[in-house]
């Protein structure tokens, strides 16, 4: 016979549900998208005598993108998950 721990069957109850899913797809949605920012805007090695007016906006938008390829999937999956507890609570009342 196993043991049953609340925390994880909670855990495991709160993934199951179709807004839990949703978020994660979200999140894995932005992460891509930021990703292919990332590859898109990636600084070329040989490229050193190109001009900076041309290679300085590239490379802000790739530290954005890097930058928000963490923190957009992180993001949503705080607040997505926020929102579904307070929804959950409520409907508990």
């Amino acid at each position: 016979m196993t043991h049953k721990f609340p925390l994880v069957d909670g855990l495991l109850q709160f993934a199951s549900t179709s807004h839990a899913r949703s978020v994660v797809t979200v999140a894995a949605v932005s992460f891509a998208v930021c990703h292919m920012v990332v590859l898109a805007t990636a600084p070329t090695p040989g490229a050193v005598g190109g001009s900076l007016d041309v290679e300085i906006p590239r490379e802000l938008v790739y530290l954005a993108a890097v930058l928000c390829r963490f923190a957009v999937p992180l993001g949503v999956m705080i607040v997505g998950i926020a929102q579904g507890r307070s929804k959950s609570r409520q409907t508990l009342r």
